[in-house]
């Protein structure tokens, strides 16, 4: 029986699935340890609480932050010793009367997620609050998106407000979020929970970052946290945030006409 974690956060979660998914399809079983067993609905995994005790097999990034030649997902899949697979996931939509009613707001235009300005890891203490964006990023880059229908997801208290069609923070649980995952246009977001669930659909997305925290000398962890660590999928871009409003803009457009 393989007994397998990833690290403790919702995002982990979303890695660990798709390492998870390699093992069943090799009929292996498999006991996944998380605190967030929707993640894991369909999957062919059984689910317990998290622990870091009596497990065989690690599925997480922490031992490969030091090294910039690789990506986030790589190091997930060379802490469970498995080949560089596709980040992905299979999904069965849990609450498509969701899906269709957001589709119905949005009224053919495209269905934009967004997952942001909010402190990031979740954390009380402080720590990681050089990871938070300026606010006049996230706006510039939801300004070349106005025509689009743009719902904010999530839980957490906003450490600001952003300019969204709706705010649906606190209101959707995790097989809702995942739902709306797969199923919307794209996604905006800042370094979270967003990355994993738009690569895991090959979501395009684009992600403001906070340059504050590249440049936080005294924790390597923060400093590590970059664009090119995070990142794994070409359908994933970003902006700085100190970069000029402009230069946020035209980015914000170019990566619209890529998509």
């Amino acid at each position: 029986m393989l007994r397998i974690r990833g690290g403790s956060g919702l995002g982990d979660s979303l890695y660990l699935r798709a390492a998870v998914e390699h093992f069943v399809k090799s009929e292996q079983q498999v006991i996944a340890f998380s605190d967030w067993p929707e993640v894991f609905i369909d999957s062919g995994a059984k689910v317990e609480p998290f622990t870091r005790m009596k497990i065989n097999l690690v599925a997480h990034y922490t031992m490969g932050k030091k090294n910039p030649a690789t990506t986030q997902w790589q190091d997930v899949c060379a802490s469970a010793r498995i080949p560089q697979i596709p980040l992905s996931i299979t999904w069965n939509c849990r609450n498509p009367s969701l899906v269709q009613e957001l589709r119905g707001k949005a009224a053919g235009r495209p269905l934009v997620l967004v997952h942001g300005g909010r402190t990031p890891m979740g954390r009380t203490d402080g720590f990681g609050k050089a990871l938070l964006p300026q606010a006049s990023a996230f706006e510039n880059v939801l300004a070349e998106f106005r025509d689009c229908y743009t719902v904010r997801v999530g839980k957490g208290v906003d450490a600001y407000p952003l300019p969204v069609s709706l705010d649906l923070n606190g209101s959707t649980s995790v097989s809702d979020l995942i739902d709306l995952g797969q199923a919307c246009d794209g996604v905006i977001g800042q370094c979270s929970l967003a990355v994993p669930l738009a690569e895991v659909f090959d979501k395009p997305a684009i992600f403001v970052w906070a340059a504050s925290g590249m440049a936080h000398g005294q924790v390597p962890y923060i400093r590590q946290i970059t664009p090119s660590k995070v990142l794994s999928k070409p359908s994933s871009a970003f902006v700085m945030d100190n970069w000029s409003s402009q230069q946020i803009q035209e980015e914000a457009r170019a990566f619209r006409v890529v998509q």
